[in-house]
């Protein structure tokens, strides 16, 4: 059972509590708010790298089709580094979205 001095210890803690909160605001640069606004949780680079990647893999098997075997393999080449830049700024916006999340930023 709390008494009305635990209470009034309770209450000064939670206002100690409250004035560290505003006292640790934390500054954004302009490059961490670009960051935040398209690598952060809504971003939109992530799905166009993967439609970008589909498109290309698409070109390569009608390249493959038609027999022309050359672009074929320039498209699969494509496809590759098309991968590979999205699957980059898919664990960048891991990162990011984690980072959001510890300093509590709500973009």
């Amino acid at each position: 059972m709390l008494g009305l001095g635990s209470c009034i210890l309770l209450q000064q803690g939670s206002l100690g509590m409250e004035d560290n909160a505003k006292a640790n605001k934390t500054e954004i640069s302009d490059f961490d708010r670009f960051l935040y606004r398209y690598l952060g949780a809504q971003s939109p680079v992530v799905p166009l790298g993967c439609v970008i990647t589909a498109g290309i893999l698409l070109s390569g098997f009608r390249q493959f089709q038609k027999g022309n075997k050359m672009a074929s393999q320039v498209f699969m080449r494509a496809r590759v580094v098309a991968q590979g830049v999205t699957l980059g700024f898919m664990m960048t916006s891991i990162y990011i979205r984690d980072k959001q999340k510890r300093l509590g930023i709500e973009l």
